[in-house]
């Protein structure tokens, strides 16, 4: 064969292997579409902290550990009780806002939670700090993304204020129910906690507070030593406590 006539032959070849089957379009449009509906389920953990970091506060009962809380509402903080327990007021301090005084206004010891109450006409909160709204959590969950905030690993400056959270990312791995005795429901996640970060919000993809950070699991019910797991008050505990906070002579439907 003469040497043009190769040359053609090939350049047909190449051609026709560089222009897409039916199958080949189809197979791109698939994987396109896979691609977006990925990117589009998952959450967007930056964006959630961002809009969320505000609304999260460093606890500073003075003369023990701290701790972490959220608002709730306006003039209302939610927080583990141990981190408060035995005080009449904390110091509740900010990312970049001055420090205010929050009085506690009741605890649930038995699920660890805490009701904190401050003065609306005097403490100025971070422009962005907004009230974080309950959400829930339940089988169908396990296996999602969640977020938990917590000042485990901030020091206070020398103003008085301790920069913005931490975000501990993971997913739901269980829930588990300690009984009506001893702290009721508990999300167990894999999010990565420390001291400090207890009474912290733990976030679904939606920006709901569906747990608050209660504590690491050091030990399993048989007593092996047990590493990456940690434990959270279900959001329902959170609204039973806080109800019961509130009316303290109503009773408690799990008694």
């Amino acid at each position: 064969m003469p040497v043009l006539a190769w040359a053609f032959t090939l350049i047909l070849l190449l051609t026709a292997a560089c222009v897409p089957t039916e199958r080949n379009v189809d197979a791109r449009i698939n994987r396109a579409v896979a691609t977006a509906v990925a990117s589009s389920a998952a959450p967007d953990l930056n964006r959630l902290y961002r809009e969320n970091r505000a609304s999260v506060f460093y606890i500073d009962p003075t003369d023990g550990q701290h701790g972490t809380g959220w608002l709730l509402e306006p003039g209302v903080i939610v927080t583990v009780a141990h981190v408060v327990s035995g005080r009449d007021q904390v110091i509740v301090r900010q990312a970049t806002a001055p420090t205010f005084v929050a009085s506690v206004a009741g605890l649930d010891e038995r699920r660890d939670v805490a009701l904190l109450r401050y003065e609306i006409e005097t403490a100025e909160l971070e422009p962005d700090a907004k009230p974080l709204p309950l959400g829930d959590a339940g089988s169908d969950d396990i296996a999602g993304t969640l977020l938990a905030l917590g000042y485990s690993s901030s020091g206070v400056k020398r103003e008085g204020t301790v920069g913005s959270p931490k975000a501990n990312a993971g997913i739901l791995s269980q829930i588990t129910n300690f009984g009506p005795d001893s702290y009721g429901r508990n999300l167990e996640m894999d999010a990565a906690i420390d001291p400090g970060d207890s009474g912290g919000p733990v976030l679904n993809a939606n920006g709901e507070v569906i747990g608050m950070i209660r504590a690491a699991a050091r030990r399993s019910e048989a007593g092996e030593t047990v590493v990456g797991t940690f434990y959270a008050v279900h959001a329902d505990e959170i609204r039973a406590a806080l109800t019961e906070i509130r009316n303290p002579e109503s009773p408690d439907p799990q008694q």
